[in-house]
């Protein structure tokens, strides 16, 4: 994993989820740009800089990457929808895309 400079998610939303980066090896198929974080409350939940292909999430975006039934996936998602969301709605959203 490697660290960009250009960082998507600010010291106050990693503060305020008390994300926890990490260099924890995530089995991508590629080396990732950007920083990726632990979410807390939940096992095996990550909130990435970028996507598992290498590509930087849009500005104001995030990957939320997670074990689904073939090994890790994930989604898109908003900083603002993250902010927003309690472990809850996160396990939803797991829930609704661990399919693949």
């Amino acid at each position: 994993m490697t660290n960009s400079t250009e960082f998507n998610i600010d010291d106050e939303t990693i503060q305020s989820l008390k994300l926890q980066l990490t260099t924890e090896p995530l089995n991508a198929p590629i080396d990732l740009v950007g920083r990726v974080f632990k979410y807390p409350a939940l096992e095996k939940v990550y909130i990435m800089e970028s996507d598992l292909y290498g590509n930087m999430m849009p500005q104001g975006s995030c990957f939320l990457a997670f074990q689904g039934n073939h090994g890790l996936i994930g989604k898109h998602l908003y900083i603002e929808t993250l902010k927003s969301s309690t472990s809850a709605d996160i396990q939803v959203m797991i829930a609704t895309h661990d399919q693949g």
